[in-house]
């Protein structure tokens, strides 16, 4: 009896650990919300940092979105790295996080505006300072035949601001951003 009450213990604490039980973040963004201390049971360190941004593990793994809430499909993007900032190749990453859901929502009002859809909603910041970086994002599924358009989200106006596309090819699209925050990729006819 005790080696099944031990088994059904630990099943339990495993479902807890890879369960995904969710909050409300802000009205109608519900995030994962797992232990308060990782260390009570063994949580890795990788999953505490994708929980930290609200990812899945593999998407925190990739420096990845690959779903976004309230967005039924969604092309996935990422970054590699070997941003060139101002003009000069360099090592450096843009992260890319999840943004803010009423951003999410202000990109499909941009994109219904333009007869388009979005693609995918991203938010990127660094600790780097850059007058221009062009930026190369990985995003399977593009043919690069396809048009589209890459907007920043401004704070100090509340507007979206397109961005130079710079290239499009299979499964790559390169932009020149002259700062950080949250981006929409919108396909238009």
């Amino acid at each position: 009896m005790k080696r099944v009450t031990k088994l059904v213990s630990l099943a339990l604490v495993g479902a807890m650990v890879f369960s995904t039980p969710v909050m409300a973040k802000e009205v109608g963004a519900p995030v994962a919300v797992y232990l308060e201390e990782p260390s009570d049971i063994g949580v890795p360190a990788i999953t505490v940092r994708a929980i930290d941004e609200d990812k899945l593990v593999h998407e925190y793994m990739a420096n990845a979105v690959t779903g976004i809430w309230d967005m039924d499909s969604v092309i996935p993007v990422a970054q590699g790295g070997d941003v060139i900032l101002d003009g000069q190749k360099s090592n450096v990453t843009f992260p890319v996080l999840k943004p803010e859901l009423s951003r999410v929502y202000s990109a499909k009002d941009l994109a219904a505006s333009l007869g388009g859809s979005v693609l995918n909603v991203i938010k990127t910041e660094t600790h780097v300072g850059f007058g221009v970086a062009n930026v190369n994002y990985y995003m399977p599924g593009i043919t690069g035949a396809e048009n589209i358009h890459v907007y920043t989200y401004n704070e100090s106006t509340n507007t979206w601001v397109e961005v130079t596309v710079t290239e499009k090819r299979a499964d790559h699209v390169v932009v020149n951003l002259t700062g950080t925050g949250v981006l929409a990729f919108i396909v238009t006819p």
